[in-house]
């Protein structure tokens, strides 16, 4: 993991959200959560990539030059937004085969604490 930034410090890597995905994203983003430095993608299963995201000093950014540590995928677009926006259950959605992780699978708890407002601020593993 990179380093973590100072409280005084600004995330410099990435973007602002672009993309209809991006700006969902970005709209369910809840800072408190976001007592980490992480870079993390979402994609579709057998696609490209939604979007790479990095949060670091309690903001999110798109598109960083870093790859991502873990890469959480699912079945739509459709999905990953119920999913990550507290409207379809991720147990639910793992076990049917719906969200799936290529990476280190505690992070997907991070991931919903995220942007979920039912799921408490978790620490990075």
């Amino acid at each position: 993991m990179a380093k973590k930034l100072m409280p005084h410090e600004k995330p410099t890597r990435g973007r602002p959200a672009r993309t209809d995905f991006e700006r969902a994203l970005a709209a369910r983003f809840r800072p408190p959560a976001a007592d980490m430095d992480a870079v993390l993608g979402i994609g579709i299963d057998h696609g490209p990539l939604l979007a790479v995201l990095a949060v670091a000093g309690g903001e999110l950014r798109f598109a960083p030059p870093e790859a991502p540590e873990a890469t959480f995928y699912f079945d739509s677009a459709q999905t990953a937004l119920a999913v990550l926006g507290g409207k379809a259950d991720p147990m639910a959605a793992f076990m049917a085969g719906r969200f799936r992780s290529d990476g280190y699978l505690p992070l997907a708890f991070v991931l919903l604490g995220l942007f979920r407002p039912d799921y408490a601020p978790l620490p990075p593993p």
